[in-house]
């Protein structure tokens, strides 16, 4: 109990060292807690770092007289709460962008705005070959891990690791609200330029 006031107080005068010990004391346990609740070692990756960014900006605000364990592990549990509601919004987004996309009664295919298609046109384009073969395979063909390992005769790993690669840098490259809304028109590009 004394060495969880004493990291408290270092952490409050900004030690380094005793957010260093912080990290590895609780790191493995945190990550657990986190794919617990996500169940995606990627979201959980990105999250753990938010986790311990957010303790380390805010330990000046930190009271000496509260837990540890409860102050490192409730905000875990609100950036994965916020997590799960950011992908719910998402989608939700998708499924709305979805609906909007689908083929009219008359049979006719609404236009995507053509602005945004060639920019997402370039950007494919940019993926290197193999990776872009690869998404495009999963996202304009629906093909599962499985298949696309199986045509191409990679592992499902390395198809997994090439996807999300490749949805890293669109992501990156159109801002994460652009990309939620923009996924879904991967596939339906594909539609409008067959």
């Amino acid at each position: 109990m004394n060495d969880e006031k004493h990291i408290i107080k270092e952490l409050c005068n900004g030690s380094h060292e005793a957010f260093s010990r912080l990290f590895e004391s609780y790191k493995k346990r945190i990550y657990g807690f986190l794919y617990n609740m996500l169940h995606s070692h990627e979201d959980v990756e990105d999250l753990l770092q938010l986790v311990f960014v957010k303790i380390w900006e805010s330990r000046a605000t930190m009271k000496h007289e509260l837990s540890l364990d409860a102050y490192v592990f409730k905000i875990a549990k609100n950036s994965a709460l916020n997590l799960l509601r950011q992908k719910t919004y998402r989608l939700l987004l998708e499924k709305q962008l979805i609906d909007t996309l689908k083929v009219s009664e008359d049979g006719e295919i609404p236009l995507i705005d053509n602005d945004l298609k060639r920019h997402l046109d370039l950007l494919i384009a940019d993926i290197p070959e193999r990776r872009r073969e690869i998404f495009l395979l999963h996202y304009k063909q629906e093909l599962t891990y499985k298949k696309i390992a199986e045509q191409l005769n990679i592992s499902e790993n390395t198809v997994d690791t090439q996807i999300r690669h490749a949805r890293n840098y669109l992501r990156k490259q159109l801002g994460k609200e652009l990309w939620a809304v923009t996924l879904p028109l991967i596939t339906f590009a594909s539609i409008l330029s067959a």
